[in-house]
């Protein structure tokens, strides 16, 4: 700690904000089903009884976890009970024999039918923004609203594109500061703050008997679910959706995401965050969690009487 009770963390200063958020962790907790175990994360604010709140879910983006979204969570959790889950094949849940163009938005249905969670609001980020829309489309009954973050969309006209990362082996190493060491974002991200980036460079890996490995199945690759279908998709989802996006992002420019929201069949805010790159919440946390605060704020329940309570 330094004089003002901040922690340091390398080069950079870990500010109250994030220690506050970090010293409320999500608890653990796993679904069973026929593809294997779901992991998932779930914050409580212990001041009011979690069963009597709304669900939010959290969904992280391609090769993440769940632990993407400790530094925004705790911020939702006053108005919400907040759970982020491992999409199969990467966290701590399950990896699938085999994967689908569709298999995530199955793990995010299979999640709200395991938790009994009802009607949920959802968040998605990135890869896990054009799940979230899958799921929205095929059981609209489930979701109340759905909020996409810098999520890329292929429509008809655009060209596939590559891996970024291409076919990935599994790799091994022999200690956590070197697996550490090598742990890139895709895409790169010059400004993101480094205190975030080894947080989720740490949750990225798991102890084996000689050392360490990445948690995600190298054997899922992103051309699986390169699918251009967001002429046919984005009409579909009716569920209200809100979508944000980085000024700066390298994945969803201006015109993309101008091009996805005028698709919507049920579009609500458009909302691009000054100077944000693709990971926002790495590089612009507290814009994300003030956008997302407003968003979700639930709305005031009103007395349909007229008179005073």
């Amino acid at each position: 700690m330094n004089s003002q009770g901040q922690m340091d963390t390398g080069d950079e200063v870990m500010p109250q904000w994030c220690q506050w958020a970090f010293s409320h962790q999500g608890r653990s907790g796993f679904v069973e089903g026929d593809a294997g175990k779901l992991h998932y994360l779930e914050w409580c604010d212990s001041s009011v009884g979690e069963p009597e709140k709304p669900p939010l879910l959290l969904i992280h983006g391609f090769r993440a976890h769940a632990r993407w979204w400790d530094m925004v969570a705790p911020y939702l959790m006053e108005h919400y009970r907040v759970i982020a889950l491992d999409l199969s094949g990467m966290g701590d849940s399950a990896h699938r024999d085999e994967y689908s163009p569709h298999c995530h938005a199955d793990d995010i249905i299979r999640l709200i039918e395991a938790l009994d969670l009802g009607t949920v609001t959802a968040v998605g980020h990135s890869f896990g923004g054009g799940r979230l829309l899958q799921a929205c489309a095929r059981r609209p009954e489930l979701f109340r609203k759905a909020v996409v973050v810098d999520t890329h969309q292929l429509f008809d006209d655009m060209i596939i594109p590559p891996d970024p990362v291409g076919h990935t082996k599994p790799r091994f190493y022999p200690g956590l500061d070197v697996a550490m060491g090598r742990f890139r974002l895709s895409p790169e991200q010059p400004e993101a703050l480094d205190f975030l980036v080894e947080h989720i460079a740490r949750h990225s890996l798991r102890a084996i008997d000689d050392g360490w490995t990445w948690k995600f199945d190298p054997d899922m690759q992103s051309g699986i679910f390169a699918v251009a279908d967001a002429d046919r998709l984005l009409p579909t989802v009716l569920t209200p959706v809100d979508v944000i996006y980085g000024s700066r992002s390298l994945v969803v420019p201006d015109e993309l995401g101008r091009r996805v929201y005028a698709s919507l069949g049920n579009p609500g805010k458009r909302i691009c965050i000054p100077g944000g790159h693709h990971h926002l919440m790495l590089d612009q946390p507290i814009a994300l969690i003030s956008v997302l605060q407003t968003l979700l704020q639930p709305i005031p329940s009103q007395n349909n009487s007229g008179e005073d309570n």
